[in-house]
């Protein structure tokens, strides 16, 4: 049996995604003398690129003369007690690294110095550190700007020393994860950047989802009552040069699954290397699609290959977000599947299995209703469908839903093919019976309940909380099941947690739910349950803070929270 070859959730050091022109203009905003000092933001969704875009940024600007690059990721730091001063202490200590000869000993300590006097007062006036009366009087006495114990002189002190290194022409501090921190952390690092680094020389970037970040800087801040207005406010003072990912196309999007299979097929490094550069100087001319006129290349990826590719991004466009990484995680799923079929001795080809599996993800109701049925009133269904979706016959099947139409034109034809075993397969390997015992309201209401719209979640969830106990409990349970084929599960997560706070019969149910699919949940889903005050979805949090299967990310929360508990 074929290695199985999946692909994993970090960042690509090679441009798949024609991310060189975002790359280029933060390059040329750096070098620009009007923007020094400068803070960048690089906004996108989780999965959208973020993190390699600070990669390939770091390797270009490390071959500029005169360019300094530091790379942080406040959200590891073991010191969440004070993120402020560790932000600064690793510029301080880079700085001190990177230029031993320039003399910055003395005045780097004398900073650090300055840290470890606040980071003493901040641990006394929390009850960290026992302290007698006199030692709390004199950490918390008011110190001369000049003082070694005085934050008050710091920037000044810091814009002095970023001038002894002759050699140093820009100091690029780029900031990785900013929207993983919680939220006291969040607020931490940009007064970090914006109060005591902020001078002459240096620059930022920060990569983030700003809506998180600003949902974050909203909660940090909320006991003053300023509000989310004043979160945007805050956040556009300290970003100078907000730029956004541009959303991936379904051309770009199956050019990237294409790219991300060939890797696999292609035995030759070279030659891998040779259609990249081939797809990325196609992009740069502005020609679509980028994987076209291969045939001058040493190799090119087989035609059902790039089918199969074009399939996959068409209908995870239609559903998906299309980030990178739910490409990634798709291409796992339909590699995963593949396999167990194999083993299962089920002879498919992997064009169906990829139409059944966009069938699955994106029209749950219809691939149910499909797999429900006995071969021939399946085969008959499919025609009349198919026929539907090409446009041969006006008439909807009354089984299938409006929106599955793109998917009934599109190949493979399944009419013959030996779809029942794997049919039966899937129907084994994911549990079918939530969604369909939905009414067409109750299903329409989790589909708005899991819409990234906000307007549209508000709406359902006004009709949901007025409507009978019975739909509410159904409309939990289909959310539970929807959660495990998506992308994004905070909108879900968040309509979960609304319904319990409305609902106090639903609290436990809610608090099961949550914990069945905590594994597809993201630090976002947590700061929903502890806000929420419901002492059932509070209590997950110690627990997911020892969970093995969930995201590293939502772990790390969980025992922040715990240890300030």
């Amino acid at each position: 049996m074929n290695e199985l070859h999946l692909w994993d959730d970090n960042p690509t050091t090679v441009d798949l995604l024609g991310f060189t022109s975002i790359v280029d203009t933060v390059v040329a905003a750096l070098q620009s003398p009007s923007l020094n000092p400068v803070t960048i933001g690089i906004n996108a969704p989780w999965g959208g690129g973020k993190s390699t875009v600070l990669g390939l940024l770091q390797r270009k600007l490390t071959e500029q003369s005169g360019y300094r690059v530091i790379r942080l990721d406040p959200w590891e730091f073991d010191d969440q007690f004070d993120v402020r001063g560790a932000v600064v202490g690793e510029v301080l200590q880079d700085l001190l690294t990177a230029y031993p000869d320039d003399g910055l000993q003395d005045a780097v300590n004398g900073l650090l110095d300055r840290i470890s006097w606040a980071r003493v007062s901040n641990s006394m006036s929390s009850g960290k550190t026992m302290s007698t009366k006199e030692e709390l009087l004199e950490a918390f006495k008011p110190q001369a700007r000049g003082s070694a114990k005085s934050l008050a002189g710091f920037r000044s002190e810091f814009a002095k020393l970023l001038q002894r290194p002759e050699s140093l022409e820009r100091l690029v501090v780029l900031v990785d994860d900013l929207d993983r921190c919680l939220p006291d952390a969040v607020v931490a690092t940009l007064e970090a950047i914006k109060l005591f680094l902020s001078v002459e020389k240096i620059a930022f970037v920060l990569a983030a989802d700003q809506e998180m970040v600003r949902d974050a800087i909203a909660v940090s801040l909320d006991a003053t009552g300023r509000g989310e207005q004043f979160a945007l406010r805050y956040l556009e003072k300290i970003v100078q040069l907000p730029l956004s990912l541009p959303r991936i196309s379904t051309d770009e999007a199956a050019a990237f699954t294409a790219l991300l299979l060939s890797e696999r097929e292609c035995a030759d490094e070279g030659h891998y290397a040779e259609l990249v550069a081939h797809a990325q100087k196609r992009r740069a001319q502005g020609l679509s699609p980028v994987l076209a006129n291969m045939q001058d290349l040493s190799w090119m990826p087989p035609a059902n290959t790039l089918n199969l590719a074009s399939r996959f991004a068409a209908g995870l466009a239609t559903h998906r977000s299309g980030s990178p990484r739910s490409i990634k995680r798709f291409l796992n799923a339909f590699a995963l599947r593949t396999r167990i079929a194999e083993r299962h001795g089920i002879d498919i080809d992997p064009s169906v299995i990829a139409k059944l599996m966009l069938l699955e993800d994106s029209h749950s109701k219809d691939f149910e209703t499909l797999a429900s049925l006995q071969e021939t009133q399946r085969s008959s269904l499919l025609k009349r469908w198919q026929a539907w979706g090409r446009g041969d016959d006006q008439d909807k099947p009354d089984d299938v839903t409006e929106a599955s139409k793109e998917w009934a034109a599109s190949e493979p034809d399944l009419e013959t093919a030996p779809i029942g075993p794997y049919l039966s397969l899937a129907a084994s390997l994911v549990s079918l019976t939530a969604a369909a015992s939905l009414t067409q309201q109750q299903l329409s209401w989790v589909g708005e309940l899991a819409s990234e719209s906000e307007p549209h979640r508000r709406d359902a969830l006004q009709q949901v909380l007025a409507a009978p106990l019975s739909d509410q409990q159904a409309v939990i349970a289909a959310l539970i099941q929807r959660a495990r084929r998506e992308t994004d599960t905070d909108p879900l997560a968040e309509s979960m947690v609304e319904i319990a706070k409305a609902t106090p019969e639903l609290c436990t149910v809610v608090s099961d739910g949550l914990w069945e699919i905590c594994e597809y949940l993201t630090p976002g889903a947590l700061v929903e349950m502890e806000s929420s005050g419901i002492e059932e979805l509070v209590a997950l949090i110690p627990r997911l803070a020892e969970a093995d299967a969930v995201d590293p990310a939502v772990r790390d929360y969980a025992r922040q929270r715990r240890e300030r508990a």
